[in-house]
Protein backbone atom coordinates (compact mmCIF):
# COMPACT_ATOMS: atom_id res chain seq x y z
CA UNK A 1 0.00 0.00 0.00
CA UNK A 2 1.40 3.39 -0.99
CA UNK A 3 1.84 6.12 1.56
CA UNK A 4 1.19 9.77 0.90
CA UNK A 5 3.39 12.67 -0.11
CA UNK A 6 4.08 14.76 3.00
CA UNK A 7 3.75 17.99 1.04
CA UNK A 8 1.52 18.73 -1.93
CA UNK A 9 3.31 18.75 -5.30
CA UNK A 10 2.13 20.25 -8.59
CA UNK A 11 3.17 20.15 -12.22
CA UNK A 12 3.52 23.82 -13.13
CA UNK A 13 4.98 23.56 -16.61
CA UNK A 14 5.10 21.05 -19.47
CA UNK A 15 6.97 20.90 -22.75
CA UNK A 16 7.17 18.55 -25.69
CA UNK A 17 8.93 18.57 -29.04
CA UNK A 18 7.32 17.50 -32.28
CA UNK A 19 7.60 13.71 -32.47
CA UNK A 20 9.00 12.41 -35.73
CA UNK A 21 12.27 11.72 -37.52
CA UNK A 22 15.47 13.70 -36.98
CA UNK A 23 16.41 13.02 -40.60
CA UNK A 24 13.03 13.71 -42.25
CA UNK A 25 10.53 15.68 -40.13
CA UNK A 26 10.91 19.39 -41.07
CA UNK A 27 10.73 20.66 -37.48
CA UNK A 28 13.43 18.20 -36.38
CA UNK A 29 15.89 17.91 -39.27
CA UNK A 30 19.40 18.87 -38.24
CA UNK A 31 18.78 18.94 -34.50
CA UNK A 32 21.20 17.27 -32.12
CA UNK A 33 19.78 15.28 -29.22
CA UNK A 34 20.93 18.02 -26.87
CA UNK A 35 18.92 20.58 -28.85
CA UNK A 36 15.92 18.24 -28.95
CA UNK A 37 15.99 17.94 -25.15
CA UNK A 38 16.51 21.68 -24.74
CA UNK A 39 13.43 22.48 -26.90
CA UNK A 40 11.15 20.49 -24.59
CA UNK A 41 12.83 21.78 -21.43
CA UNK A 42 12.67 25.41 -22.52
CA UNK A 43 8.97 25.10 -23.33
CA UNK A 44 8.32 23.55 -19.90
CA UNK A 45 10.18 26.35 -18.08
CA UNK A 46 8.45 29.08 -20.08
CA UNK A 47 5.13 27.37 -19.42
CA UNK A 48 5.95 27.38 -15.71
CA UNK A 49 7.19 30.97 -15.74
CA UNK A 50 10.56 30.03 -14.23
CA UNK A 51 14.17 30.32 -15.32
CA UNK A 52 17.14 28.07 -14.73
CA UNK A 53 18.10 29.86 -11.50
CA UNK A 54 14.85 28.73 -9.86
CA UNK A 55 15.34 25.04 -10.67
CA UNK A 56 16.85 23.08 -7.79
CA UNK A 57 17.62 19.84 -9.63
CA UNK A 58 17.50 18.35 -13.11
CA UNK A 59 16.53 14.73 -13.76
CA UNK A 60 17.36 13.62 -17.30
CA UNK A 61 16.46 10.25 -18.78
CA UNK A 62 16.96 8.28 -21.97
CA UNK A 63 16.73 4.56 -22.49
CA UNK A 64 18.58 3.41 -25.59
CA UNK A 65 22.30 2.89 -25.37
CA UNK A 66 22.74 4.20 -28.92
CA UNK A 67 20.64 7.32 -28.33
CA UNK A 68 23.43 9.69 -27.63
CA UNK A 69 27.03 8.65 -26.97
CA UNK A 70 26.77 11.17 -24.16
CA UNK A 71 29.04 9.86 -21.39
CA UNK A 72 27.14 11.90 -18.79
CA UNK A 73 23.69 12.59 -20.20
CA UNK A 74 22.53 14.59 -17.19
CA UNK A 75 25.62 16.79 -17.06
CA UNK A 76 25.71 17.55 -20.79
CA UNK A 77 22.02 18.32 -21.11
CA UNK A 78 22.16 20.43 -17.93
CA UNK A 79 24.98 22.45 -19.44
CA UNK A 80 22.97 23.01 -22.63
CA UNK A 81 20.10 24.27 -20.45
CA UNK A 82 22.25 26.67 -18.47
CA UNK A 83 22.03 24.56 -15.32
CA UNK A 84 25.61 23.46 -14.84
CA UNK A 85 26.42 22.73 -11.18
CA UNK A 86 22.79 21.94 -10.36
CA UNK A 87 21.99 18.73 -8.58
CA UNK A 88 20.69 15.99 -10.80
CA UNK A 89 20.86 12.48 -12.09
CA UNK A 90 20.67 10.51 -15.31
CA UNK A 91 18.15 7.68 -15.08
CA UNK A 92 16.19 5.30 -17.29
CA UNK A 93 12.98 3.36 -16.88
CA UNK A 94 12.48 2.54 -20.55
CA UNK A 95 9.11 3.85 -21.80
CA UNK A 96 8.05 4.97 -18.29
CA UNK A 97 11.15 7.15 -17.91
CA UNK A 98 9.74 10.69 -17.72
CA UNK A 99 6.86 9.72 -15.42
CA UNK A 100 9.14 7.74 -13.11
CA UNK A 101 11.19 10.95 -13.07
CA UNK A 102 8.08 12.89 -12.07
CA UNK A 103 7.53 10.51 -9.15
CA UNK A 104 11.16 10.84 -8.04
CA UNK A 105 10.95 14.63 -8.32
CA UNK A 106 7.71 14.67 -6.32
CA UNK A 107 9.32 12.67 -3.52
CA UNK A 108 12.33 15.01 -3.40
CA UNK A 109 10.07 18.08 -3.31
CA UNK A 110 7.71 16.61 -0.70
CA UNK A 111 10.75 15.77 1.44
CA UNK A 112 11.72 19.44 1.40
CA UNK A 113 14.98 18.95 -0.50
CA UNK A 114 14.04 21.09 -3.50
CA UNK A 115 11.31 23.59 -4.32
CA UNK A 116 11.35 22.97 -8.09
CA UNK A 117 12.67 20.11 -10.22
CA UNK A 118 12.96 19.83 -14.00
CA UNK A 119 12.42 16.38 -15.53
CA UNK A 120 13.52 15.76 -19.13
CA UNK A 121 13.20 12.65 -21.28
CA UNK A 122 14.53 12.31 -24.83
CA UNK A 123 15.13 9.55 -27.32
CA UNK A 124 16.11 8.67 -30.85
CA UNK A 125 14.74 5.32 -31.97
CA UNK A 126 15.34 5.86 -35.71
CA UNK A 127 18.92 7.11 -35.87
CA UNK A 128 22.29 6.66 -34.23
CA UNK A 129 25.44 8.79 -34.08
CA UNK A 130 27.34 8.83 -37.36
CA UNK A 131 30.80 7.42 -36.76
CA UNK A 132 32.32 9.45 -33.91
CA UNK A 133 30.24 12.61 -34.26
CA UNK A 134 28.00 13.54 -31.33
CA UNK A 135 25.79 15.60 -33.64
CA UNK A 136 25.54 13.95 -37.07
CA UNK A 137 23.15 11.01 -37.27
CA UNK A 138 22.45 8.13 -39.62
CA UNK A 139 19.54 5.75 -40.13
CA UNK A 140 19.32 2.43 -38.31
CA UNK A 141 17.11 -0.46 -39.35
CA UNK A 142 13.94 -1.31 -37.49
CA UNK A 143 15.41 -4.71 -36.69
CA UNK A 144 18.49 -3.14 -35.13
CA UNK A 145 16.41 -0.67 -33.11
CA UNK A 146 14.25 -3.45 -31.67
CA UNK A 147 17.32 -5.57 -30.95
CA UNK A 148 18.80 -2.75 -28.90
CA UNK A 149 15.45 -2.15 -27.23
CA UNK A 150 15.37 -5.80 -26.20
CA UNK A 151 18.49 -5.20 -24.12
CA UNK A 152 15.99 -3.88 -21.56
CA UNK A 153 14.53 -7.33 -20.97
CA UNK A 154 15.96 -10.31 -19.20
CA UNK A 155 18.51 -11.57 -21.70
CA UNK A 156 17.27 -15.13 -21.32
CA UNK A 157 14.12 -13.95 -23.12
CA UNK A 158 15.64 -11.54 -25.64
CA UNK A 159 15.44 -11.83 -29.42
CA UNK A 160 18.44 -14.14 -30.04
CA UNK A 161 16.79 -16.70 -27.76
CA UNK A 162 13.40 -16.40 -29.43
CA UNK A 163 11.52 -13.66 -27.56
CA UNK A 164 9.53 -11.34 -29.80
CA UNK A 165 7.62 -8.32 -28.51
CA UNK A 166 5.12 -8.21 -31.38
CA UNK A 167 3.71 -11.66 -30.77
CA UNK A 168 3.55 -11.08 -27.01
CA UNK A 169 2.10 -7.56 -27.07
CA UNK A 170 -0.29 -8.23 -29.93
CA UNK A 171 -1.11 -11.74 -31.03
CA UNK A 172 -1.17 -13.62 -27.73
CA UNK A 173 -2.98 -10.84 -25.86
CA UNK A 174 -5.52 -10.44 -28.68
CA UNK A 175 -6.24 -14.16 -28.89
CA UNK A 176 -6.56 -14.40 -25.13
CA UNK A 177 -8.93 -11.43 -25.00
CA UNK A 178 -11.18 -12.84 -27.74
CA UNK A 179 -11.25 -16.28 -26.15
CA UNK A 180 -11.93 -14.87 -22.66
CA UNK A 181 -14.77 -12.54 -23.63
CA UNK A 182 -16.28 -14.38 -26.60
CA UNK A 183 -15.32 -12.06 -29.46
CA UNK A 184 -14.90 -13.46 -32.94
CA UNK A 185 -11.75 -12.56 -34.85
CA UNK A 186 -13.90 -10.54 -37.28
CA UNK A 187 -15.38 -8.54 -34.37
CA UNK A 188 -11.89 -7.97 -32.98
CA UNK A 189 -10.57 -6.80 -36.35
CA UNK A 190 -13.40 -4.30 -36.82
CA UNK A 191 -12.99 -2.93 -33.29
CA UNK A 192 -9.25 -2.44 -33.90
CA UNK A 193 -10.12 -0.60 -37.13
CA UNK A 194 -12.38 1.78 -35.23
CA UNK A 195 -9.81 2.27 -32.48
CA UNK A 196 -7.13 3.09 -35.05
CA UNK A 197 -9.53 5.57 -36.68
CA UNK A 198 -9.92 7.25 -33.28
CA UNK A 199 -6.19 7.45 -32.64
CA UNK A 200 -5.53 8.78 -36.12
CA UNK A 201 -8.32 11.36 -35.75
CA UNK A 202 -6.67 12.58 -32.56
CA UNK A 203 -3.25 12.69 -34.24
CA UNK A 204 -4.65 14.66 -37.18
CA UNK A 205 -5.65 17.43 -34.75
CA UNK A 206 -2.28 17.49 -32.97
CA UNK A 207 0.53 19.56 -34.55
CA UNK A 208 3.12 17.65 -32.49
CA UNK A 209 1.99 14.17 -33.58
CA UNK A 210 4.20 12.05 -35.82
CA UNK A 211 1.24 10.86 -37.94
CA UNK A 212 -1.22 13.64 -38.78
CA UNK A 213 -3.12 11.84 -41.54
CA UNK A 214 -6.48 10.28 -40.73
CA UNK A 215 -6.96 6.62 -41.57
CA UNK A 216 -9.62 7.60 -44.09
CA UNK A 217 -7.26 10.01 -45.85
CA UNK A 218 -4.50 7.42 -45.94
CA UNK A 219 -6.88 4.87 -47.47
CA UNK A 220 -7.96 7.37 -50.14
CA UNK A 221 -4.35 8.31 -50.89
CA UNK A 222 -3.57 4.63 -51.46
CA UNK A 223 -6.55 4.14 -53.78
CA UNK A 224 -9.28 2.79 -51.48
CA UNK A 225 -12.75 4.33 -51.33
CA UNK A 226 -13.69 2.11 -48.39
CA UNK A 227 -11.35 2.58 -45.38
CA UNK A 228 -12.21 -0.86 -44.00
CA UNK A 229 -11.27 -2.48 -47.32
CA UNK A 230 -7.89 -0.77 -46.89
CA UNK A 231 -7.70 -1.98 -43.28
CA UNK A 232 -8.09 -5.62 -44.33
CA UNK A 233 -5.85 -5.33 -47.40
CA UNK A 234 -2.28 -6.51 -47.89
CA UNK A 235 -1.17 -2.93 -47.22
CA UNK A 236 -2.14 -3.46 -43.57
CA UNK A 237 -0.82 -6.97 -42.95
CA UNK A 238 -1.02 -9.01 -39.79
CA UNK A 239 2.09 -8.46 -37.71
CA UNK A 240 1.07 -11.04 -35.10
CA UNK A 241 -2.28 -12.60 -35.92
CA UNK A 242 -4.94 -11.31 -35.35
CA UNK A 243 -3.35 -7.86 -34.85
CA UNK A 244 -2.38 -5.75 -37.85
CA UNK A 245 0.53 -3.41 -38.34
CA UNK A 246 -1.58 -0.26 -37.87
CA UNK A 247 -2.43 -1.37 -34.35
CA UNK A 248 1.25 -0.94 -33.46
CA UNK A 249 3.54 1.77 -32.18
CA UNK A 250 5.12 4.27 -34.60
CA UNK A 251 8.77 4.54 -33.56
CA UNK A 252 9.96 8.17 -33.34
CA UNK A 253 12.51 10.65 -32.15
CA UNK A 254 11.33 13.19 -29.57
CA UNK A 255 11.67 14.87 -26.19
CA UNK A 256 9.38 15.90 -23.33
CA UNK A 257 9.80 17.77 -20.08
CA UNK A 258 7.96 18.99 -17.01
CA UNK A 259 8.60 21.30 -14.06
CA UNK A 260 7.33 20.17 -10.67
CA UNK A 261 7.01 22.42 -7.63
CA UNK A 262 5.71 22.50 -4.11
CA UNK A 263 2.05 23.39 -4.55
CA UNK A 264 2.39 26.18 -2.02
CA UNK A 265 5.03 27.80 -4.24
CA UNK A 266 2.98 27.30 -7.41
CA UNK A 267 0.30 29.90 -6.79
CA UNK A 268 1.88 32.65 -8.88
CA UNK A 269 2.62 30.59 -12.00
CA UNK A 270 1.27 31.96 -15.30
CA UNK A 271 -0.78 28.80 -15.97
CA UNK A 272 -3.02 26.85 -13.64
CA UNK A 273 -0.96 24.20 -11.82
CA UNK A 274 -2.06 20.58 -11.89
CA UNK A 275 -1.56 18.66 -8.68
CA UNK A 276 0.19 15.30 -8.71
CA UNK A 277 -2.19 13.55 -6.33
CA UNK A 278 -0.54 10.16 -6.36
CA UNK A 279 1.41 7.55 -8.26
CA UNK A 280 2.04 3.85 -8.36
CA UNK A 281 5.08 2.02 -9.71
CA UNK A 282 5.54 -1.73 -9.99
CA UNK A 283 8.22 -3.62 -11.85
CA UNK A 284 8.35 -7.16 -13.08
CA UNK A 285 10.08 -9.25 -15.69
CA UNK A 286 9.14 -11.58 -18.49
CA UNK A 287 6.79 -13.28 -18.82
CA UNK A 288 4.45 -10.34 -18.14
CA UNK A 289 1.43 -12.50 -17.44
CA UNK A 290 0.61 -16.04 -16.32
CA UNK A 291 -2.22 -18.18 -17.72
CA UNK A 292 -4.38 -15.18 -18.63
CA UNK A 293 -2.56 -12.90 -21.13
CA UNK A 294 -5.06 -10.07 -20.55
CA UNK A 295 -4.00 -9.59 -16.90
CA UNK A 296 -0.61 -8.07 -16.13
CA UNK A 297 0.23 -8.12 -12.37
CA UNK A 298 2.54 -5.11 -12.53
CA UNK A 299 -0.30 -3.00 -13.98
CA UNK A 300 -2.76 -4.14 -11.32
CA UNK A 301 -0.35 -3.26 -8.51
CA UNK A 302 0.57 0.14 -10.00
CA UNK A 303 -3.09 1.09 -10.40
CA UNK A 304 -3.89 -0.03 -6.85
CA UNK A 305 -1.03 2.01 -5.42
CA UNK A 306 -1.99 5.11 -7.42
CA UNK A 307 -5.62 4.87 -6.27
CA UNK A 308 -4.52 4.38 -2.66
CA UNK A 309 -2.11 7.32 -2.65
CA UNK A 310 -4.48 9.72 -4.41
CA UNK A 311 -7.61 8.66 -2.51
CA UNK A 312 -9.73 8.42 -5.65
CA UNK A 313 -11.78 5.66 -7.25
CA UNK A 314 -12.03 4.60 -10.92
CA UNK A 315 -15.33 6.46 -11.30
CA UNK A 316 -13.53 9.73 -10.43
CA UNK A 317 -11.26 9.55 -13.51
CA UNK A 318 -12.32 11.86 -16.36
CA UNK A 319 -9.46 11.14 -18.77
CA UNK A 320 -7.16 8.15 -19.19
CA UNK A 321 -4.12 7.34 -21.21
CA UNK A 322 -2.94 3.75 -21.18
CA UNK A 323 0.31 2.64 -22.77
CA UNK A 324 -0.76 1.44 -26.20
CA UNK A 325 2.34 0.14 -27.97
CA UNK A 326 -0.28 -2.40 -28.96
CA UNK A 327 -3.88 -1.23 -29.17
CA UNK A 328 -5.17 -4.39 -27.49
CA UNK A 329 -2.74 -4.15 -24.57
CA UNK A 330 -3.90 -0.56 -24.01
CA UNK A 331 -7.50 -1.81 -23.86
CA UNK A 332 -6.52 -4.51 -21.35
CA UNK A 333 -4.76 -1.94 -19.15
CA UNK A 334 -7.77 0.41 -19.29
CA UNK A 335 -10.01 -2.43 -18.15
CA UNK A 336 -7.64 -3.31 -15.31
CA UNK A 337 -7.75 0.32 -14.19
CA UNK A 338 -11.55 0.19 -13.90
CA UNK A 339 -11.98 3.06 -16.38
CA UNK A 340 -13.52 0.61 -18.85
CA UNK A 341 -15.66 -2.37 -17.78
CA UNK A 342 -13.96 -5.76 -18.11
CA UNK A 343 -14.62 -7.25 -21.52
CA UNK A 344 -16.27 -4.09 -22.88
CA UNK A 345 -13.25 -2.19 -24.17
CA UNK A 346 -13.60 -3.41 -27.75
CA UNK A 347 -17.26 -2.40 -27.81
CA UNK A 348 -16.43 1.03 -26.42
CA UNK A 349 -13.79 1.42 -29.15
CA UNK A 350 -16.16 0.32 -31.91
CA UNK A 351 -18.87 2.70 -30.68
CA UNK A 352 -16.50 5.69 -30.73
CA UNK A 353 -16.77 6.18 -26.98
CA UNK A 354 -12.96 6.53 -26.59
CA UNK A 355 -12.81 9.59 -28.86
CA UNK A 356 -12.09 13.06 -27.47
CA UNK A 357 -15.82 13.77 -27.78
CA UNK A 358 -16.92 10.40 -26.37
CA UNK A 359 -17.96 9.65 -22.81
CA UNK A 360 -14.72 7.71 -21.99
CA UNK A 361 -11.99 9.71 -23.76
CA UNK A 362 -8.57 8.11 -24.00
CA UNK A 363 -5.20 9.02 -25.52
CA UNK A 364 -6.38 12.23 -27.15
CA UNK A 365 -2.90 13.13 -28.40
CA UNK A 366 -3.02 10.12 -30.74
CA UNK A 367 -1.43 7.44 -28.59
CA UNK A 368 1.65 5.46 -29.50
CA UNK A 369 0.44 4.82 -33.06
CA UNK A 370 -0.47 8.35 -34.19
CA UNK A 371 1.41 10.60 -31.78
CA UNK A 372 4.34 8.22 -32.00
CA UNK A 373 6.64 6.57 -29.51
CA UNK A 374 10.03 7.97 -28.54
CA UNK A 375 10.76 5.48 -25.78
CA UNK A 376 11.99 7.54 -22.76
CA UNK A 377 10.23 10.72 -23.90
CA UNK A 378 6.79 9.22 -24.39
CA UNK A 379 5.52 9.12 -20.82
CA UNK A 380 6.18 12.85 -20.59
CA UNK A 381 4.25 13.41 -23.82
CA UNK A 382 1.28 11.60 -22.24
CA UNK A 383 1.47 13.86 -19.19
CA UNK A 384 1.84 16.90 -21.47
CA UNK A 385 -1.45 16.00 -23.15
CA UNK A 386 -3.24 15.40 -19.84
CA UNK A 387 -2.12 18.78 -18.47
CA UNK A 388 -3.17 20.57 -21.67
CA UNK A 389 -6.58 18.87 -21.56
CA UNK A 390 -7.08 19.79 -17.90
CA UNK A 391 -6.27 23.43 -18.62
CA UNK A 392 -8.57 23.52 -21.65
CA UNK A 393 -5.64 24.09 -24.02
CA UNK A 394 -5.96 21.06 -26.34
CA UNK A 395 -7.47 22.91 -29.30
CA UNK A 396 -9.69 20.96 -31.70
CA UNK A 397 -9.35 17.76 -29.67
CA UNK A 398 -10.35 19.43 -26.37
CA UNK A 399 -12.52 17.32 -24.06
CA UNK A 400 -15.65 19.13 -22.80
CA UNK A 401 -15.88 19.73 -19.95
CA UNK A 402 -12.16 19.80 -19.27
CA UNK A 403 -11.07 16.81 -17.17
CA UNK A 404 -10.81 17.37 -13.44
CA UNK A 405 -8.95 14.12 -12.70
CA UNK A 406 -6.62 12.40 -15.19
CA UNK A 407 -4.72 9.14 -14.98
CA UNK A 408 -1.64 8.33 -17.07
CA UNK A 409 -0.39 4.74 -17.32
CA UNK A 410 2.84 3.67 -19.00
CA UNK A 411 4.81 0.48 -19.48
CA UNK A 412 8.57 0.64 -19.34
CA UNK A 413 9.37 -2.69 -20.83
CA UNK A 414 10.10 -5.06 -19.30
CA UNK A 415 8.17 -4.28 -17.13
CA UNK A 416 7.98 -0.98 -15.25
CA UNK A 417 4.30 -0.14 -14.85
CA UNK A 418 3.83 3.45 -13.81
CA UNK A 419 0.59 5.32 -13.06
CA UNK A 420 0.24 9.05 -12.27
CA UNK A 421 -2.96 10.64 -10.95
CA UNK A 422 -3.38 14.35 -11.70
CA UNK A 423 -6.04 16.71 -10.35
CA UNK A 424 -6.90 20.17 -11.58
CA UNK A 425 -6.31 22.67 -8.81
Amino acid sequence: MSGELRDRVSIIGVGCSRFGDLLATPELVGLSLQELAAIAAQEAMEDAGVDSAEIGAVYVGNAMAHSSQLPGTYSQVSKWLGMQFKAGVHFEAQCSTTNVGAAMAAMAIAAGVYDKVLVVGFESTLTKPKELSPYERERISSEQSWMWTDYAVNQAYSVPQGYDIFSVYNGLVAQGYCRKYGYSIEEFDHAMFELCRTRRLHGSMNPKAAVQETLEDEAKRLGYDDPYEFWTSKQNPFVAWPSRIRSLVTACDGASAMVLSRSEAARNTPNAPVELRGFGISQGDLPWYAKDPTLWPSDRIAFQEAYAMSGIQPEDVDYLHCHDCSHISGICAAEQSGYLPAGEGLRYAEQGRLRFDGDRPMSTHGGRHAFGHAWAASAGSDTYEAVKQMRGEAGKRQIHPAPHVSMIHTHGYAMISTVLVLERS
